[in-house]
């Protein structure tokens, strides 16, 4: 206790000079807190937007051709029919598989009308997609093979139509009728209002040659989806081998030059999370190395401090080394007021800091942009504090070896 109180009269004679070295370690300590939790937040974000459909999904669009094939000019636009779906499906890689057709319609209910994204889709599509259901049911197999005229709403469109019973009643698409069987979540923040039915459904009344532009599907770990550049080849040119495959598959019942990169559009999840991940990691790294270096400026600036602070202590220090106080009540001293002010500043610009966090996570709307949940977990408030215990001794270590290394006969001369 006596060490204590001797540490504290330090501190509270030389109030200003405490509060403004207490004040960097403050400020190093919340801005690694903040950085930390924005980062955080980031990742959040990206990682809600991969989580509503499968990471191992892929998604497949018919482009313009740039090359000539076979006689036929270029610049062809293309589309699939059932027969390349068919092919796709029987690929080994592939389990999950749907065709999506879609087109803008307006929809109306009672009074109300809504301008939506008119889609269909087969039954994977919603294990795809992982659709939860909010109420009523999903489309299913039997409303595919009967082609029911049934639609499952989701909660954007069922906002715009504004109902609270809409889940069994009828609305109109192009004078039709369809029962709304069910309400589903959005896929993420930017999907547009939309209404699924049966493919069958959809093929039957909206698109008789079944021409359509989109499949998705989900495929095994044997699908190799790491894209390899040729020899000559740029990075953002290279295909992996799963895609290239794909591309001579369907190249010869499309007619496009399988080496034509603009024929097809492949959009493998994986990928797309694997590089939001590295970028992720890079950034954090990043924001880590930053916040180190603002705490370690603060640890630098306590070192200065305790150096002043041996400096006018000198005399003091000579005559306890003299009446026969040992080295280590005076390295203790030292360092205990280092480590009291990195220890006690520190929690406070930590806890500051969290407190920050949690407001903007609450004040943050959600949905408008990839940032959720910007809070710090313990992993990095465990790191946190053992960066201040290291910092506070490192800060006091030397100063006090100093303090120690002191002769009494030069102390007691030692002018200010």
């Amino acid at each position: 206790m006596a060490i204590l109180s001797e540490i504290w009269s330090s501190l509270t004679l030389n109030k200003f000079r405490t509060a403004m070295t207490g004040f960097a370690v403050a400020w190093g300590i919340f801005i690694l807190v903040v950085l930390l939790g924005a980062s955080n937040g980031l990742q959040n974000g990206i990682q809600e937007n991969y989580g509503n459909r499968h990471q191992n999904s892929v998604s497949i669009w018919p482009g313009w051709t740039s090359k000539p094939y076979q006689g036929l000019p270029r610049d062809r636009q293309l589309y699939f029919t059932t027969r390349q779906a068919d092919m796709l499906r029987q690929l080994p890689e592939v389990e999950l598989f749907s065709i999506v057709a879609s087109t803008n319609i307006t929809i109306t209910f009672g009074s109300q009308y809504s301008s939506v994204s008119l889609v269909g889709i087969e039954t994977d599509y919603q294990k795809i997609y992982k659709k939860s259901v909010l109420q009523g049911r999903a489309l299913n197999l039997l409303d595919e093979q009967q082609k029911n005229k049934v639609c499952v709403i989701d909660e954007r469109t069922a906002e715009e139509l504004m109902s609270d019973n809409i889940v069994g009643n009828y609305l109109k698409i192009n004078d039709i009728y369809f029962l709304v069987v069910g309400i589903c979540k959005n896929g993420d923040r930017w999907e547009e209002a939309t209404v699924h039915i049966p493919l069958s459904t959809y093929q039957t009344i909206f698109s008789p040659q079944m021409r359509f532009y989109n499949v998705v599907f989900t495929v095994n770990s044997s699908a190799d989806m790491i894209p390899r550049p040729k020899p000559g080849q740029e990075r953002w040119e290279a295909v992996s081998p799963f895609e290239e495959k794909v591309r001579h598959l369907l190249s010869p019942s499309m007619k496009f030059d399988p080496e034509d990169n603009r024929a097809l559009w492949l959009n493998s999840a994986q990928e797309d999370y694997s590089n939001a991940q590295s970028i992720m990691l890079a950034i954090r790294i990043f924001i880590f190395i930053v916040g180190i270096c603002t705490l370690i400026s603060g640890a630098v600036g306590v070192s200065n401090i305790m150096l002043v602070s041996v400096r006018e202590r000198t005399k003091e220090f000579g005559i306890r080394k003299a009446i026969g106080a040992p080295p280590q009540s005076i390295l203790l001293s030292v360092v205990g007021e280092s480590i009291m002010i990195t220890a006690l500043f520190g929690y406070l610009g930590m806890f500051v800091g969290i407190g920050i966090m949690e407001i903007v996570s609450r004040l943050v709307p959600h949905g408008d942009f990839p940032f959720t949940n910007p809070t710090v977990d313990m992993a990095a408030v465990s790191a946190a504090t053992l960066i201040l215990i290291v910092v506070g001794v490192l800060s006091g270590f030397f100063p006090a070896l100093r303090a120690v290394r002191i002769k009494p006969i030069e102390a007691l001369n030692y002018e200010k």
